[in-house]
């Protein structure tokens, strides 16, 4: 069986007016909210569970070659594996309506070889010590890399605050505790990172990568 839903993404006037099937690969039910893929560039919006069919996929709603994926319920979430708790930055709302992609960058406090074999499932390909390798070869390699990241270690709140406020994203938007990964600053309160050398084209693709 597969779980299909009818989505209304409510925030965005264009499409308001009517809902779109999407398939799920996660129990839902109606009035949740989750993110979902939205046209040519796939960039994530929230939108509410209207209707929750399920059949077989034959007997689908819609043509299976057109239907979406969605990509989670509303929120950045906490990852549970190997008796550790791993941050994903993804579901972090940027602008009016858009949210950070989801399997692109996980944060944690460590990366134990229990966790390491469960992450590998999630997709996670490459592993970065924020205290070993430093924030500005992480981001550096970040850029260029195209598939899911961990970054671990006491400073790793750091990376993530850098890459969730390169992406577009205020501080009031950032998941619980993340603040407390840079300093602020005593005038303003706001968070100020070490320097960091980047080129532009470095920071516009460690943007694209979370939207």
């Amino acid at each position: 069986m597969v779980t299909f839903a009818a989505l209304r993404f409510a925030e965005d006037a264009n499409i308001c007016d009517r809902t779109y099937w999407y398939e799920s690969g996660f129990p839902l039910r109606a009035g949740e909210r989750v993110l979902a893929p939205v046209g040519v560039h796939d960039r994530l919006q929230r939108a509410v569970v209207e209707r929750v069919f399920e059949a077989e996929a034959k007997d689908a709603p819609y043509d299976l070659r057109f239907l979406k994926r969605i990509a989670a319920k509303d929120g950045a979430r906490l990852l549970r594996t190997g008796g550790e708790a791993f941050l994903e930055l993804g579901g972090v709302r940027y602008d009016e309506k858009h949210y950070t992609r989801f399997g692109r960058v996980l944060i944690g406090k460590t990366a134990s070889a229990q966790a390491r074999g469960a992450l590998a499932g999630y997709g996670v390909s490459a592993y970065y010590t924020a205290e070993e390798d430093g924030l500005a070869e992480i981001l550096r390699a970040l850029a260029s890399e195209r598939g899911c990241a961990l970054i671990y270690g006491a400073e790793a709140d750091m990376a993530g605050a850098f890459l969730l406020r390169n992406a577009g994203v205020t501080e009031v938007r950032f998941p619980a505790g993340m603040a407390g990964g840079a300093a602020p600053d005593r005038g303003h309160g706001a968070l100020v990172f070490p320097p960091v050398e980047l080129t532009e084209g470095e920071l516009a693709r460690l943007r694209q990568k979370l939207r």
